[in-house]
């Protein structure tokens, strides 16, 4: 008994001694190991401005983006330094961000503390944001990796917005494509990615000062101008015509001049869309194109399809999956706006090695199941598609582009 009394008290004066000399080591190595971590978080501040003399802390306005983690000010007077932290949409760890932003209002250097997604856009990506100020001209997502090369942009332009707002740095100024590029998702909505960012390519402008085609070919846009200055046309898949100036205000423009003035774009789009709708009524339909439809959305085409003594409605839709991918689609509806048909034209997953846990095993199954949905019965639940959210998404607008246009079709009649 003896022996185990004085084991315990052994045991007892060890732990008691032990607990002591952690207690001190930590009161003194604690102070050390804040400091270093201090300065871990001011190496990626002299990396993006080596010629720093110093960094003082910059007290963040309460109305700062959640994705400017801080801001610090050169001490001699070169410029600022802001760290970023923002979502990459695929991966549960936000992306990581140093950028440094000179006096005169331009980035003058940019690096990644952090970043974990399968998909890089490699290290040539952000050094072109080098050079910028807040307009940020001519730098656009990086293909291939749109959402997180859309989160660092979008994470820049938060630095910007503190510094631009609180007078530290001069507001650039965006030059006219810039302006063009911005209002595009706007006055022609169905061109914008899932992002909400403009998907076009520049074609021949046939005389006037340039000319984008939407790249699901849902319209185009000409760049023109009058007196007034400098105005944006859109013209739909049906013909249809708008113009905006650069504040995206409709205005008076030649909008039918420049509707007739491509008539290639108009012919290719009612091609591809008459074989589209084809496949989703058969060859026996008779078709009668839609000429005139107020949607400017993702609707490329649509038709009045008479099969014996039934008469539908056929709308071609194409919109942007993974990777921008443009997702062709055909639904079918009745007089009364109920689905008949839904009908993928393209794969509905692309991409399948990236989308390795997605669940559309039964594809029958899944289209199935819109047969007979109308508007007021759809709910977007419908659509989800375990592990292939881009697919999802892609689907439920086509469904609410044809609901829309198939409204403002009947209000038209």
């Amino acid at each position: 008994m003896k022996s185990n009394v004085k084991s315990v008290v052994v045991l007892t004066a060890i732990c008691v001694v032990v607990a002591t000399l952690l207690s001190v080591t930590n009161f003194f190595t604690a102070p050390v190991i804040e400091s270093n971590k201090a300065s871990a978080a001011y190496d990626s501040l002299y990396v993006v401005m080596a010629d720093a003399q110093g960094f003082e802390d910059v007290e963040l306005p309460a109305d700062a983006p959640e994705t400017v983690t801080g801001l610090y000010k050169e001490t001699s007077g070169l410029g600022y330094v802001a760290t970023l932290s923002t979502t990459s949409q695929y991966s549960s760890d936000n992306m990581s961000i140093t950028v440094a932003i000179g006096a005169d209002g331009t980035i003058v250097g940019v690096t990644i503390t952090g970043y974990y997604e399968s998909k890089d856009f490699g290290p040539d990506y952000p050094q072109t944001y080098v050079g910028a100020d807040s307009a940020l001209n001519g730098i656009d997502t990086f293909a291939g990796v749109t959402y997180s090369s859309t989160a660092f942009k979008e994470a820049i332009q938060d630095a910007f917005s503190v510094l631009v707002s609180s007078g530290a740095v001069a507001e650039g100024q965006k030059s006219e494509d810039q302006m063009v590029k911005d209002i595009l998702p706007v006055i022609l909505p169905g061109c914008a990615d899932a992002l909400g960012a403009a998907q076009v390519s520049e074609i021949d402008p046939a005389g006037y000062t340039a000319a984008y085609v939407a790249n699901n070919n849902c319209g185009y846009a000409i760049v023109t101008s009058n007196d007034a200055g400098t105005i944006v046309c859109v013209i739909n898949a049906f013909g249809d015509a708008k113009c905006y100036d650069l504040e995206g205000n409709e205005v008076e423009g030649p909008a039918d001049e420049v509707a007739a003035a491509f008539p290639s774009i108009a012919e290719a789009f009612a091609q591809r869309n008459l074989e589209n709708a084809k496949k989703a009524v058969g060859d026996d339909a008779v078709l009668t194109p839609i000429e005139s439809a107020p949607s400017f959305d993702a609707v490329s085409g649509a038709y009045e399809a008479t099969v014996g003594d039934d008469t539908y409605y056929v709308f071609n839709t194409d919109v942007f999956g993974f990777n921008n991918t443009v997702l062709q689609m055909a639904i079918v509806l009745d007089t009364e706006g109920s689905v008949v048909t839904y009908k993928p034209i393209t794969e509905l997953i692309v991409q399948e090695e990236y989308y390795k846990d997605h669940q559309l095993t039964d594809k029958s199954a899944y289209v199935n199941q819109f047969v007979g949905v109308n508007e007021a019965t759809y709910s977007d639940d419908i659509t989800m598609v375990a592990g292939a959210t881009c697919t999802a998404t892609a689907v439920s607008d086509s469904i609410h582009a044809a609901f829309d246009a198939f409204k403002a079709v009947k209000e038209a009649q």
